[in-house]
């Protein structure tokens, strides 16, 4: 039997991006829709502009679209976009689970872990958080998707192969 909590709104734009539920925050302005154009180009699917609509289902939120704005997406140099006339049918979807949570920022702190791990709540679940500068000159696509890649690889770890590997050499020394 499933167990359904009340609704609760967020800000921001919800994604299907390779299958995950992606929620894309951050400042007003920062570029969150426009990063959600170039998403829906790359052939993902929008979930949600502006307002998302959670719904805690056996601790998972449930992502949908408030009636009156499914399938648009607001820019703010484009003006309101009909996501299926534009794109497709195929380009919205109504409802999706939340993954992951993408903040983008103007800038990032440095950090001295070479993996920082961050999260993010809401509704009291907790969802793995990536922060990504819109000031690097590497995609936002593609390093969304190589996260996504390494967040869902069995196995994938870098930085214990890197400290094995450290050890092994002072190991040798």
């Amino acid at each position: 039997m499933s167990q359904t909590t009340n609704s609760v709104d967020h800000h921001g734009v919800f994604m299907q991006v390779n299958g995950h539920g992606i929620l894309i925050i951050g400042q007003p302005g920062i570029g969150k829709s426009s990063f959600a154009l170039e998403l829906l180009h790359q052939g993902q699917q929008l979930i949600a502009d502006d307002i998302i609509e959670f719904t805690q289902i056996n601790k998972q939120l449930i992502g949908s679209c408030p009636a009156m704005s499914q399938g648009l997406l607001h820019s703010r140099e484009l003006g309101l976009i009909s996501v299926t006339q534009l794109f497709g049918n195929d380009a919205f979807n109504q409802q999706h689970q939340l993954d992951f949570v993408v903040e983008l920022k103007t800038s990032l702190e440095n950090t001295a872990s070479l993996s920082p791990i961050k999260n993010y709540e809401i509704d009291g679940l907790t969802f793995p958080l990536l922060q990504l500068s819109i000031t690097s000159p590497a995609s936002i696509y593609n390093r969304l998707v190589t996260w996504l890649t390494m967040k869902t690889s069995d196995g994938y770890d870098a930085e214990t192969t890197l400290k094995h590997r450290q050890q092994q050499q002072m190991n040798s020394d």
